[in-house]
């Protein structure tokens, strides 16, 4: 089911195709988050260039999603071990127990 979404970023309009209700939720806090942050950073430092808040707002989401794509290939990973760990002792088992 793809609608048609308008997003507000940066006191701009934008017109975006979601394919399913949970992508527009996203959308739509994505674009909050956005703007709460170039936000705060335009208060922190008012006398920096646009452009250049959009670009510490750009770093600050990738270095987040970096550092939640590295826990989440260590937790990936740990459950891996786990599985494994788990079906090793499960096959050691006595079949008479």
């Amino acid at each position: 089911m793809e609608q048609m979404v308008t997003l507000s970023i940066a006191g701009r309009q934008f017109q975006l195709k979601a394919t399913s209700p949970e992508m527009e939720q996203s959308m739509r806090f994505a674009a909050e988050d956005i703007n709460k942050m170039l936000a705060r950073y335009t208060e922190k430092y008012p006398d920096r260039d646009f452009v250049e808040m959009l670009l510490f707002v750009t770093l600050t989401q990738a270095v987040s999603r970096v550092n939640a794509q590295t826990k989440l290939n260590a937790i990936t990973a740990e459950g891996a071990k786990l599985a494994g760990d788990l079906s090793e002792y499960l096959k050691n088992i006595e079949p008479d127990r």
